[in-house]
């Protein structure tokens, strides 16, 4: 499982953003990331990390929230762009299988939520 490793660089780069925007940890009440269908990151192991890894640390009140990217792709015989898991891997239009992956493999740390005082 390297979701617990992904966690801890998630935790260094939203310290690392919390300090240079003068921000203190504990103010921190989510961290949103957004994780690619596509992509070796399993979501659910991610949140289950979560908790272990902030634990005794400023930032033990943060919740982990997690987007889902929906892996799409261009069939390469007549270039529609579709959902590949939604399309049992096949063009809906043309039915063929040959595709370049157009998105589903990201992983991004999109918002860092705060307390309100």
């Amino acid at each position: 499982m390297h979701e617990l490793g992904i966690v801890f660089e998630i935790i260094k780069r939203v310290q690392a953003i919390a300090a240079e925007n003068d921000l203190p940890e504990e103010d921190i009440a989510a961290v949103v990331v957004e994780v690619g269908e596509a992509s070796t990151i399993v979501p659910k192991y991610l949140k289950e990390c979560w908790p272990a890894a902030t634990d005794g640390t400023a930032m033990e009140q943060a919740e982990l929230e997690v987007e889902i990217i929906t892996a799409t792709v261009q069939c390469k015989d007549c270039h529609t762009v579709y959902e590949y898991l939604n399309n049992d891997k096949k063009c809906p239009q043309c039915g063929g299988t040959a595709c370049v992956l157009v998105q589903g493999r990201e992983f991004n740390i999109k918002e860092i939520h705060v307390f309100e005082e």
